[in-house]
């Protein structure tokens, strides 16, 4: 018996590949084509028996590649393969061409070689005439067996597909010529409507009608075969009762009581658009609140943060942050670590912690945290508002320390008028004696005690006026690097200035401010001798000034190399009478800070990198007229710069 010859032709080298093997294996011999041309070619110069054929293949298509063969060899047997679901094309291409059967991607290996061995079978048939009529009976029964065996497979299949349809989730809608034909229970459910008011009816009438021409015109592209045009498209349905469902709908050809139609699956996607819009106002919130957000993995690892959250830092984008661990953003690691444990134990936290910013400087912040869950409790993420509260700590700390100051100041001026009569007593009656009177040695050194001490008090009691009532500024133009020069000079005489190394680093044209030149003077002076008292033995004080041109001030920095300042004295430092030196009265740097007060300015202390303490003080180039405590009454104005 000779090998059958089949030819394989399909522009998809996978299905030749797949179909070669399970042909070959039956027995036969395979002719391949990747396209209709070349396969006419094959049939031109081999005795074919069989030719498998895809529709759609470059070139040359399957319809005419079929025609040609067909002339060639009259008796050979086709077979069509196709992931075209068009089942009216598909009939009349078996009815006019004279096609064997057909097969729909994806098929199985089962059937293909049922196919295939049913097509030699035929062609055996049309071929041996001769055969005895029991033989070719049996055949017959053979095929007509086949026949109700794959009847009752469809129909297994029909049963399947129809219990499908009746138990789907989404509705099932089939249209032809724009009326509805077929609905699903779903539809009903869904719409309100019954099968009775629906069937035959107008489908456009069930849109909302500001969709209906958005769906018409996508609806109809898609029917003319618009390759660029989505199957898949949004809208509103129209329920009986006058509200909108959105839904998503899925549209493919199938066959309608002989007639093409369209098969549509839709979806109810209105949870889903209400989900979307939520998330979708919930992200503008956040990205435009006023407040830093930001998201966290469970790893600490920063995802996601709104433009708040970067001007509170000062990064410029979001790629400068993501990635960055939480403890990146906070001064102490312990405090991140105790606000993910309460997160993780509570769901929750609030409380106030000390910032990072870009330039590494330190803020007050309050925070404002929780744990994210998805729907089955699990954690998914952290989030945490931000706000700034460095300026209202500041305020509220400004307030408390002005009422402080004024019950302190009040008790101050009270005590020292009291107290300045005794002791000018006290004072004048001991030089008096020291002057007039020849003294025991012993009692001369006592009265000289006295009167050092009572002039010792008196000065304390001047300071305490001098901070009880500031006394009104002098104002005119300042030159602060040629203050600052001579307190230097001034606090050389008063030391020993052989074991300091003093550095001046003072700008060169910085504008002049309007100020009073002693009560300044006062301030550098109390500042540059405190830092010649911090540093042990041989030591380096710097003086720095510079020009801070976006907040128009000028700054001053007196820096020293000192043990530096404890952190739980630095709340204190410019309190009255706060003193860690055995002889000091602790007012000489709460008057620096009235003083620097009644300019307007700032006066900040704080450590030096790898140095000791840092004072800093900030005076405005522009000063209001009006302010409090002068007798300047100028209008506003921006003094020159030199």
């Amino acid at each position: 018996m000779s090998v059958k010859n089949i030819l394989v032709a399909d522009d998809d080298y996978q299905i030749r590949d797949l179909l070669t093997e399970v042909i070959e294996k039956e027995g036969y011999k395979v002719f391949l084509a990747s396209n209709g041309k070349e396969a006419v070619e094959i049939a031109k110069n081999n005795p074919l028996d069989l030719a498998i054929l895809d529709l759609k293949m470059p070139e040359m298509d399957g319809i005419t590649a079929l025609k040609q063969i067909k002339e060639i060899n009259g008796n050979i047997e086709i077979l069509v393969i196709t992931g075209y679901g068009d089942l009216q094309s598909l009939r009349e291409v078996i009815e006019q061409e004279g096609v064997f059967d057909y097969l729909i991607k994806p098929f199985a290996l089962s059937d293909i070689k049922h196919c295939i061995k049913r097509a030699l079978q035929r062609k055996e048939l049309n071929l041996k005439k001769n055969f005895a009529i029991e033989d070719l009976k049996h055949r017959i029964c053979e095929m007509e067996s086949d026949f109700k065996q794959k009847t009752i497979q469809l129909r297994g299949s029909q049963l399947k597909y129809k219990n499908i349809i009746k138990d789907s989730v989404d509705m099932v809608v089939i249209l032809q010529g724009g009326k509805i034909k077929f609905i699903n229970p779903k539809v009903m459910e869904l719409t309100g409507y019954t099968s009775d008011e629906l069937l035959g009816s107008k489908f456009i009438d069930m849109i909302h009608p500001d969709d209906r021409t958005h769906v018409m015109d996508k609806y109809g592209r898609w029917l003319r075969k618009d390759k660029e045009t989505s199957r898949i498209y949004t809208f509103r349905v129209l329920k009986k009762d006058g509200e909108a469902l959105w839904v998503e709908s899925n549209s493919v050809w199938t066959e309608w009581e002989g007639t093409a139609a369209t098969l549509n699956i839709v979806r109810d996607i209105s949870e889903r658009k209400q989900a979307v819009e939520e998330l979708r106002i919930a992200e503008a919130a956040i990205a435009s609140s006023i407040n830093g957000c930001a998201f966290f993995d469970l790893k600490g690892r920063l995802t996601k943060a709104n433009n708040s959250f970067l001007k509170i830092w000062g990064y410029e984008n979001t790629n400068e942050t993501l990635g960055k661990p939480a403890v990146a953003f906070m001064q102490k690691e312990k405090d991140v670590a105790e606000l993910f444990k309460a997160l993780r134990e509570d769901g929750g936290w609030i409380g106030e912690m000390i910032g990072i910013k870009k330039n590494s400087s330190l803020f007050d912040i309050q925070v404002s945290a929780s744990m994210v869950k998805d729907v089955n409790g699990n954690p998914v993420c952290m989030m945490a508002s931000f706000i700034d509260i460095t300026d209202g700590k500041k305020f509220v700390e400004g307030m408390m320390r002005s009422d402080k100051l004024s019950s302190l100041g009040q008790l101050s001026a009270g005590l020292a008028h009291e107290l300045k009569n005794p002791l000018a007593v006290i004072s004048s009656c001991a030089q008096f004696c020291m002057e007039n009177m020849v003294l025991d040695p012993s009692l001369d050194e006592n009265l000289h005690v006295i009167f050092r001490n009572s002039n010792r008090a008196s000065k304390l009691i001047n300071d305490l006026l001098a901070f009880a009532k500031p006394s009104l500024l002098e104002w005119k133009e300042v030159d602060v690097n040629e203050v600052i020069t001579n307190m230097l000079n001034m606090a050389k005489l008063e030391t020993t200035p052989y074991y300091i190394d003093f550095k001046r680093k003072l700008k060169k044209g910085l504008p002049k401010i309007m100020g009073d030149k002693e009560k300044l003077g006062q301030v550098f002076l109390n500042l540059i001798m405190n830092a010649i008292q911090a540093v042990p033995r041989k030591g380096t004080v710097i003086l720095q000034t510079n020009i801070l041109a976006r907040e128009n001030q000028v700054e001053v920095n007196i820096i020293d190399d000192g043990p530096g300042i404890p952190d739980d004295y630095r709340k204190f430092i410019f309190n009255p009478f706060f003193t860690t030196k055995d002889a000091g009265t602790g007012l000489g740097l709460s008057i620096c800070h009235s003083i620097i007060e009644q300019h307007k300015g700032s006066i900040i202390a704080d450590n030096a990198e790898g140095l000791g303490a840092k004072i800093t003080v900030r005076l405005p180039v522009i000063q209001d007229g009006n302010c409090s405590g002068s007798r300047f009454n100028g209008s506003r104005f921006k003094v020159r710069e030199r």
